[in-house]
């Protein structure tokens, strides 16, 4: 079963987990406390080549909500590839790896989301084996600045699931609540069996997780350790750089890289500017992205229920049933759909599409032909159905162009919904209302934006202007 704070990628764990710098190490202790927040390293592992791979694999869970299941496979791949001989039983230590670096990830992006709120609450997590010391500060107020927090940060030690919440000053007023006082529990002396040096470890804290993550630290001395240590040299493996930083689906094919990969032959053309925008707002606006299949999208089927605890994590409504933001009673009909209340875009994706088939091309080339078929009179009903029906990328690339429709209706809904700026139509459903002839137009504009102007000069220069708005706020 997935572990499934791993299934919450967002923009600050991701961006955390990127800045790491690889150090090869013997033992996880030769990096110390916040040490850890700058240096990725599985002990053991002291060949460049063998820690990229295992830095790839953590990327990709943290990025895409990877399970444990999944990730113990491809830890069993990259130790027979390099024949590595580890410690422990690999089931066990593929979850150490797993576990702690994924949950360290999430609570630094906590950690910086939380700089929002005067006031931080512990929470104890729902540990199999409950540490005591933990459940002591289980509903602990104290303000952000706290000098507990410094040292009492989670994670807490190996395993420790608990979590930190914000409280404003407001909710503090409304609720009637009043902050604590940091607890005195004390202190104790832990040696390193290997250098004999004394460390005092606050109690309740396991040794070398006394820090808080996501504290600066200077890097100076991890690259001398990595380049002392390194008995081998490879290219440092770096994370991709995402137009899309993350997407939930539930279709194998339909994955944040394939989604990426199109978008990034198409940032090799003409359309660089404007998918670099797309990418900006994505991240600006934090719009996130649910593919799903069509059974998953029924308000009451079975398919749907499986999948709403997953999808909470991903968006985190806060709604007891989060069912109302991914589904609808038009589900057999419509490809996808959003609205001004939601922050993601929802589409249906059959079960043997997959992105690596679309052609960046023949997706470009759709604007172009849209404007042939409508000076020859035969006006396309929408941008997504031309590519389903008259182009070899079919429901692959027709997933992507509906994709791009909806992110259009985030746009617009960002932008105020303002009424059409001009009285142009390039696909049937743009005349619809103002909501289509903004999403139409916009997933032309990103698309093929000479074409698009080719077309309408206002057109393009309407969707230019927009996008600033939006991104300069």
């Amino acid at each position: 079963m997935a572990v499934r704070y791993g299934s919450l990628p967002f923009i600050e764990a991701i961006t955390f987990f990127k800045g790491k710098l690889n150090v090869p190490t013997e033992r996880w202790n030769d990096v110390w406390q916040a040490g850890h927040n700058n240096a990725f390293m599985v002990a053991g592992a002291m060949k460049d080549d063998l820690l990229n791979d295992f830095r790839k694999a953590v990327d990709m869970a943290i990025a895409e909500g990877k399970s444990l299941t999944w990730f113990k496979k491809e830890f069993k791949n990259i130790v027979a590839r390099h024949g590595w001989e580890h410690t422990g039983k690999a089931a066990w230590r593929s979850k150490v790896i797993y576990d702690t670096n994924i949950r360290q990830s999430y609570n630094a992006g906590r950690f910086e989301q939380l700089q929002h709120f005067e006031f931080w609450e512990y929470r104890h997590g729902d540990s199999l084996s409950p540490r005591p010391m933990h459940l002591s500060w289980n509903g602990l107020l104290l303000a952000k600045d706290d000098a507990w927090w410094l040292t009492h940060m989670p994670q807490n030690g190996w395993g420790c699931k608990c979590k930190v919440y914000g409280r404003s000053q407001a909710t503090m007023e409304r609720k009637g609540l009043t902050p604590g006082t940091a607890p005195k529990d004390g202190s104790f002396d832990w040696t390193d069996k290997a250098t004999g040096e004394v460390h005092v470890i606050p109690k309740g804290i396991d040794p070398g997780f006394d820090y808080a993550p996501q504290k600066p630290i200077q890097k100076r001395q991890l690259q001398q350790q990595a380049k002392t240590k390194a008995k081998a040299k490879a290219k440092v493996y770096q994370p991709p750089k995402r137009v899309v930083p993350t997407v939930f689906s539930t279709v194998k094919g339909a994955d944040v890289h394939g989604l990426n990969r199109v978008l990034d032959e198409m940032k090799q053309t003409r359309s660089k500017v404007q998918v670099e925008q797309l990418g900006q707002f994505l991240k600006s606006q934090n719009v996130k992205s649910l593919f799903l299949k069509v059974s998953e999208m029924g308000p009451g089927t079975r398919a749907t229920l499986a999948i709403e605890p997953q999808v909470e994590e991903y968006l985190q409504t806060g709604f007891k049933f989060p069912r109302v933001y991914f589904t609808t009673r038009h589900y057999r009909k419509s490809w996808g759909f959003t609205s001004s209340s939601y922050d993601h875009v929802n589409i249906r994706v059959g079960s043997t599409v997959n992105f690596s088939k679309a052609n960046s091309n023949e997706l470009r080339q759709s604007v172009v032909l849209a404007k042939l078929l409508g000076d020859g009179g035969q006006e396309i009903f929408s941008m997504s159905h031309l590519i389903r029906t008259l182009s070899e990328s079919g429901h692959h690339g027709g997933t992507i162009v509906t994709w791009l429709h909806e992110i259009g209706h985030q746009l617009h809904f960002k932008a105020g919904s303002p009424k059409r700026g001009v009285e142009m139509f390039l696909t049937t459903r743009a005349r619809a209302d103002d909501f289509e002839w903004h999403a139409e137009h916009f997933a032309a504009w990103v698309l093929n934006r000479k074409a698009l102007a080719e077309f309408s000069p206002e057109l393009a220069e309407y969707f230019d202007k927009l996008m600033e708005q939006v991104l300069n706020g």
